[in-house]
């Protein structure tokens, strides 16, 4: 068995040798995680859980009494009865954990407590789920609607636990299977305490994730474990507990109480546990305590108040007292003479019918300020009924001071909760009107800078993961709360080149991960903002970075003669589907939720319709500059990758190394005017094709050819050659090229080529899908590659105020033809750029029944429509930001009967060789020539 070590990175058992093998893992102690074994379990026909328990449970170990198993198989728990009829299958994964029988019920005990802080680990069920979320690289999705793209690896085992590891109380594992459908467009961060829109309280429902945090994340919402009130003389105090992550982490800094700083509160007091194996008790959280408010007043007679308890397991009770009032009676002199009160507590075990005395306690006092005590009493294990009364009557009187409450009682299980790889945020404070009644939101600010990952050379080394490419191989990788995939399946190099480029391009965050969510989410959220997608190739797991690539790489080249008859397709998307710009939310350290703006290039010329704006969500970016140098990156994706490309090919003309995010040639005779072929035969100077192609002279032409027989520059990769030809004197159809260089290795039969002129052979395109069938056919579906994406990537731009924008540009006037309420008629619509919150309308009449200036209307768009417009007349429209004509621009609409429908334009004449506007005197007044086009 493979006991687990914490002071280095625990991976899984080593591979297992068969694949019907069965994981073993056995949590041998609840409150001390690091008790863990696991191994491979050969699988037979026949076994039985108690098989494998007879065989595989830890010699001389015994069940002690007040302990249960609790079993769970693949994600599911089962009853003991289940469990003993239960037939392992094939690729099972068995949990088995020793957890407390009865350890307590009702409330916030000391089982909820620790199970709420434990992070464990689920069955780990085979078929998970990994996500691509990259932009750039599934730019078809990016260049129509701008959305992350979602895939399915249905084969990486063990790699659907949830992130966060949630733990449901009382039924410690496994976690709540994920739902496997959870993609992108499901988003668990809506119910974040920390991420999500609406500011909320401390989250302390049971049975939420356990946090994790990758980097540094400030003003974090933490969970809230427990709290209770105690007494220190005259003094309330209450106790918050909080966990902030899983750990260790680096430290915990600028605690926060209801949005002020601790500082600002006199007398508080923080104890921090950063999250080590073996860290301290915190003081006031030795016992787990669970407290009941009773608000109700002690009978100034002998009558007992009965109260039956929750909690079971129960080996402490504790009462809080207080005369609120204070105590004392008013003497002759103005002063207070002492006055003594006596409470008697007696309890029973619950469903018992004696009484048990636990004693008579006196509270002396003469002040009229509030008097508090706090008394505590060892009983026996189990359920209790308490009850309390005055044994003897308090005296009574106008001049006596003498009201007794009993404030709460407490419910405690003595132990020293070390609560270990938990980083937890103690508070203690006296609940005054700042700290919001007894129940403050706190928040505070945390750091994990580093963890030890694979080197893929068999150790682990120290990763920053404020890098997302480092912090998604610890997802996967994690043992403890991640996936726990086997470094040996894992492609690491990959991630180191993924990492490289997000170093490069400063893609550098933080996440707090406490709302459960797939392994799937968890990494579209990361590639969405380090650009990249996880994938299963073969049998490795890799991280495939959208960057650009050396061209030509050693690329696929596919021609003509590859694909398919009839199966080659191209699109272009719809104009109307693509985003003019797009909205980029990001998380500050200080301010939380922000939102940037990125227009588009063209953002401003949009005139008949209402500008398009993307929604996007990067849950890791913590600063505007990388906000926006996100939104800079996906409005190029959208400008320049238009042209999408389906074809399906016969699986040998597949090169082996091709995979989602490779760059591949296409060079197809329908899109590039190519004419291509397969090889015939070949000497150093000539090539023969199957097919003839057409040389014109004066035209300097190429060929591109992909060997079957030789390798290119890495290993496993197809070698490609490009060639120029030798020019013609005349028009020749020809089988046989001739090259004007000769070959660096001879081509063999069955290469396949592609004839073109110089520089306009192929197509760069980034491969999104590939898809096997049965027939031996591969379909693949690519999207145009274009550096132009990666390049020139700016910070927030720098902008003139709106003052210095113009707010009116280009005003254009067209009469159109429309049919409204079954009426044809014509109708003058005003379409114009510019920057203002709305524009207004104006128009008046020229000529000899010139009026004056009439309000048309306003609008927020850039156009508007002109309705009832009496024809026969020559009329100026004029569109302002203010209501002055003359801060706008005005163009002039000659509106006859038979005027034909078009944009109305300046007409124009040529003054010695100068084109000039072309002016006319309509009724003594000179006016601008106009013409419809």
């Amino acid at each position: 068995m493979t006991p687990a070590n914490n002071a280095a990175p625990f991976f899984p058992p080593a591979m297992k040798v068969r694949e019907d093998d069965v994981l073993l893992v056995l949590h041998l102690n609840c409150l001390d995680l690091t008790q863990v074994v696991s191994e491979w379990v050969e699988w037979r026909p026949g076994l039985t859980i108690a098989d494998i328990l007879d065989e595989r449970w830890p010699e001389g170990m015994l069940i002690e009494e007040g302990l249960d198993l609790l079993f769970s198989v693949s994600g599911r728990i089962l009853s003991f009865e289940e469990a003993e009829r239960y037939i392992v299958r094939p690729g099972d994964g068995l949990s088995v954990a020793l957890v407390p029988g009865d350890g307590g019920g009702g409330g916030s005990n000391a089982i909820a407590v620790v199970s709420m802080m434990a992070v464990m680990i689920a069955a780990p069920y085979l078929g998970g789920m990994m996500v691509s979320g990259a932009l750039g690289m599934l730019s078809a999705e990016t260049a129509i609607g701008l959305a992350g793209s979602v895939s399915t690896l249905t084969t990486v085992a063990a790699a659907g636990i949830a992130v966060a590891g949630a733990v449901a109380v009382n039924a410690f594992i496994p976690s709540a299977k994920p739902s496997l459908g959870q993609g992108l467009g499901q988003n668990p961060m809506d119910n974040s305490p920390t991420y999500g829109f609406s500011a909320q309280a401390n989250p302390m429902e049971p049975g939420r994730p356990v946090p994790v945090l990758q980097g540094e994340k400030r003003n974090l919402t933490p969970t809230k474990l427990t709290q209770h009130l105690s007494t220190s003389g005259d003094r309330r105090l209450w106790n918050g507990l909080f966990l902030i992550s899983e750990g260790p982490v680096d430290e915990i800094f600028d605690v926060r109480i209801d949005g002020n700083k601790a500082d600002n509160y006199e007398g508080l007091e923080i104890d921090i546990r950063l999250g080590m194996e073996g860290q301290d008790v915190l003081p006031w959280f030795n016992d787990a305590i669970t407290e009941r408010t009773e608000g109700v007043t002690v009978k100034l007679s002998t009558d007992w108040h009965e109260v039956v308890l929750d909690g079971t397991g129960v080996r402490k009770l504790g009462f809080g007292v207080q005369c609120a009032s204070g105590l004392g009676y008013a003497n002759d002199k103005g002063g207070l003479d002492p006055v003594t009160v006596k409470v008697q507590f007696q309890h029973r075990l619950y469903g018992e019918t004696e009484w048990v005395d636990l004693g008579t306690v006196s509270i002396s006092g003469a002040k009229r300020a509030a008097i508090m005590r706090y008394y505590e009493f060892e009983v026996s294990e189990g359920r209790h009924e308490v009850r309390y009364r005055h044994p003897t009557a308090p005296p009574t009187g106008d001049r006596y001071i003498s009201d007794t409450w009993l404030e709460y009682t407490h419910e405690i299980v003595p132990d020293d909760f070390r609560l270990p790889h938990c980083a937890l945020l103690a508070i203690r404070a006296l609940p005054t009107d700042k700290l919001n009644g007894s129940a403050p939101k706190v928040t505070c600010s945390a750091k994990r800078m580093t963890a030890m990952l694979p080197d893929g050379q068999g150790g682990a080394v120290s990763r920053d993961i404020s890098n997302m490419a480092w912090a998604a191989l610890e997802l996967i990788t994690n043992t403890r709360w991640g996936a726990g995939e086997p470094v040996e399946s894992i492609d690491v190099p990959s991630f180191a080149e993924a990492a490289e480029w997000c170093e490069l391009k400063g893609l550098k965050g933080s996440m707090y991960w406490d709302t459960q969510c797939t392994l799937e989410t968890a990494l579209g959220y990361q590639g969405q903002f380090g650009r990249f997608l996880v994938d299963r190739v073969g049998a490795k797991i890799v991280c495939i970075s959208d960057r650009p690539v050396a061209l030509p790489d050693a690329a696929f080249l596919i021609t003509s003669a590859d694909i398919l008859q009839g199966t080659l397709g191209l699109e272009y998307p719809n104009s109307d589907d693509l985003a003019d710009g797009c909205e980029i939310t990001w998380f500050d350290p200080e301010r939380g939720k922000q939102v940037a703006f990125a227009p588009g290039d063209f953002f401003n010329a949009v005139v008949d319709r209402p500008p398009t704006v993307a929604q996007i969500t990067l849950y890791p970016c913590n600063s505007d500059e990388a906000a926006q140098r996100a939104g800079e990156y996906i409005n190029r994706c959208n400008r320049y990758l238009s042209r999408r490309v389906d074809l399906t090919l016969l699986w040998r003309a597949l090169g082996p190394h091709i995979r989602r995010g490779s760059v591949i040639q296409v060079a197809a005779d329908r899109l590039m005017a190519t004419q291509s072929g397969v090889v015939l035969s070949a000497t150093e100077t000539t090539v023969r094709l199957s097919r003839p192609v057409q040389l014109e002279p004066g035209t300097a032409y190429e060929v591109r050819l992909a060997h079957v027989d030789a390798a290119g520059p890495e290993e496993g990769v197809e070698k490609v050659e490009v060639r120029p030809l030798a020019p013609v004197a005349e028009p020749t159809l020809a089988y046989t090229l001739i090259l004007a260089a000769p070959w660096e290795h001879v081509p063999s039969p069955g290469c396949s080529a592609a004839v073109g002129e110089v520089q306009r052979v192929t197509r760069w395109y980034r491969v999104r899908s590939l898809g096997r069938s049965s027939d031996m056919r591969v379909t693949l579906k690519a999207l145009e590659y274009d550096e132009a994406v990666y390049v020139g990537e700016g910070v927030e731009p720098q902008t003139d105020s709106a003052a210095n924008l113009p707010a009116v540009v280009g005003l254009v006037a067209t009469i159109i033809d429309a049919n409204e309420d079954l009426v044809s008629k014509k109708l003058i619509s005003l379409a114009w750029r510019g920057t203002a919150l709305e524009w207004r309308v104006f128009v008046r009449r020229l000529g000899a029944d010139a009026d004056e200036w009439a309000y048309l209307g306003k609008t927020p768009y850039p156009s508007f429509l002109a309705r009832n417009i009496e024809v026969g007349h020559m009329y100026r429209f004029a569109v302002t930001h203010t209501g002055s004509v003359a801060d706008g621009l005005a163009v002039d609409v000659d509106y006859q009967l038979n005027t034909p429908s078009g944009a109305i334009r300046p007409v124009t004449v040529i003054e010695n060789g100068v084109e000039v506007p072309l002016y006319a005197l309509v009724n003594g007044e000179p006016q601008q020539v106009m013409g419809v086009f």
